[in-house]
């Protein structure tokens, strides 16, 4: 029981140790994308803002995308998403959202929960994008508010 409980032990500590780090390295990247944020809308209107927005994918970039963490934005006439890394940004003007619906699947990923998916007119025709936010149904009512529906 010694011997499990020598080998157990530090393990746990390390795991702790490892959390801690990962919670603080988190709280940076939050700070980080913050300040982001607030110098690309200084003096704008920003409706709402989800620092720790879970994105699913662009539908037009494919299957192979890597979910991320970003800084979701909504301000009277855009959503604009921050994608932390790879550094990458989304614009999508509020006049070109063809539609929103709450699936729990965008581009075959989940989280058990349901998602904002906002279907969007691109260049190229249609577009789709997702994401995993707090506050989902206010989200879903504030863009329709905005949009003019």
């Amino acid at each position: 029981m010694d011997a499990l409980l020598s080998i157990v032990l530090p393990l746990l500590a390390g795991l702790v140790v490892f959390l801690l780090v990962m919670r603080g390295i988190m709280a940076l990247v939050r700070r980080s994308l913050y300040r982001r944020i607030r110098r690309k809308f200084a003096g704008q209107t920003i409706v709402r803002m989800s620092i720790g927005a879970n994105f699913f994918g662009q539908t037009s970039r494919g299957l192979g995308q890597i979910r991320g963490n970003g800084a979701l934005v909504l301000t009277p006439n855009q959503l604009y998403f921050a994608l932390f890394a790879p550094r990458r940004e989304l614009t999508i003007q509020l006049d070109n959202v063809v539609s929103l619906s709450t699936p729990r699947v965008h581009l075959g990923k989940t989280v058990g929960a349901k998602l904002l998916r906002v279907d969007f007119r691109a260049d190229g025709g249609e577009d789709a994008a997702a994401w995993a936010v707090r506050n989902l149904e206010e989200w879903v009512s504030d863009i329709e508010r905005f949009r003019g529906h």
